[in-house]
Parts: structure tokens; sequence; C-alpha cells
């Protein structure tokens, strides 16, 4: 298969760009002459893009392709040299083209690196891609701690596991303005939540950590 062009490796850039840190808040602008394009040398397809978003000589962002198509993006968020999130990305299906405007590429999970050590503690998964739900290791003790369901890229739900047991024992449920709409316990881990106010009318096992 040809090499790309000018015009498809710059539609290739500005989809890296734009489809990068989905899960991060900071979209600062590419400095100019950050971004380096790099190709296989016997095909001449693209199998890379290199991004120093900060201009300080390292690569933090890297955008592994398959010519035009993002499979996935490793960023280094701190700084250290080395990736502590990971993107995954499949096709958007047909009808798409690279582009600023229009993505080819979807997200379809993502995992980050919350401790000094490059062990995941927090895994992303999406839905068409959207954001659905997220399993977080909080306190980096090799267990699930923290899960949130979303709907529609929305907050619908987080259950939080307060006592260490590996279960959660607590459930925050959120309106549609984002507001909290109401706090369950299931301090048994039974997998029924009831609202605080009957829990706390009785004692209950265990205690926070």
């Amino acid at each position: 298969m040809p090499s790309l062009s000018l015009r498809e490796a710059a539609a290739a850039v500005a989809l890296l760009t734009s489809l990068g840190l989905a899960g991060c808040a900071s979209q600062t602008p590419e400095p100019s002459g950050a971004t380096t394009a790099i190709y296989n040398k016997t095909t001449g397809r693209l199998e890379q893009i290199a991004s120093d978003r900060n201009g300080d000589g390292r690569v933090e962002t890297r955008g592994y392709m398959d010519g035009a198509q993002l499979q996935r993006i490793e960023i280094d968020r701190n700084g250290d040299g080395q990736p502590d999130r990971w993107e995954f990305y499949r096709p958007a299906g047909a009808g798409h083209t690279p582009g600023p405007d229009s993505q080819s590429a979807l997200i379809e999970r993502a995992e980050e690196a919350g401790g000094t050590s490059k062990t995941v503690t927090r895994r992303e998964f999406y839905v068409n891609g959207v954001l659905s739900k997220v399993e977080d290791d909080t306190d980096g003790d090799g267990r699930v701690d923290k899960w949130e369901r979303y709907e529609g890229g929305l907050l619908k739900q987080v259950d939080l596991d307060l006592q260490g047991k590996g279960f959660p024992d607590r459930r925050l449920t959120y309106g549609a303005a984002g507001d909290m709409a109401k706090v369950e316990v299931d301090a048994a881990g039974s997998g029924t939540f009831v609202a605080l106010a009957a829990a706390t009318a009785a004692p209950t096992p265990g205690g926070g950590r």
C-alpha cells in the first residue's frame, strides 16, 4: 500500500491531536513543529505520530498508526519520560475519513497508572466512543475500590468500598443535572443497598478507612 500523501499525513496528525488525551482535561494546542510522523522504512506506511506538547524535547504523546488508522495512544502525563496512560481505539466504521471534524477511530478503553509505578490503577470502558464505566483502585492496594457508571457520558452512579473488604458498601446516585440524588449503604456486602438514613438507624459492622 502506498505511503500517505502530505495532506493525508496532516489529517492523521489532526486526528491524533483531537482524539488524544480523551480522558484528560488538557487540550492544549500543539506548538509549531512539535509533532513528528514516523513511517515504515520498507513500506512507507505511517506507523507513529510522536508529539512533544510542551516543547521540552521529550515526547509526551505517541500515537500508533496503521496508515491513517489510529490504533492506540500512549501518554506521559507527569513528564517522567514513561507513558502512564494508554488509550485503545477501533475504526469508527465506513464513511469516515481522518480529519479534525470527522473521526476515523473511536476510543474503546483506556488504562492509567496512578502511582509512582506503572501499575494500572484505573480502567475506563467506552461504548461507541462514549464513556460507559470506570474501575478505579484509588489507594493502590491492587483491588478496585471505586466503580463509576455513566449514561450518555454523564455520571449516574458511584459505588465505593469504604471498608476495604473488596466489595462496594456505599452507593452514590446522581441526577440528570449532575447533582447527588441518593446515598445508600450495604455494609454486609449482600448486594442490597438501603438508604443511608435507614441504615444509620441501627449499628452496622465494619468501619471506614
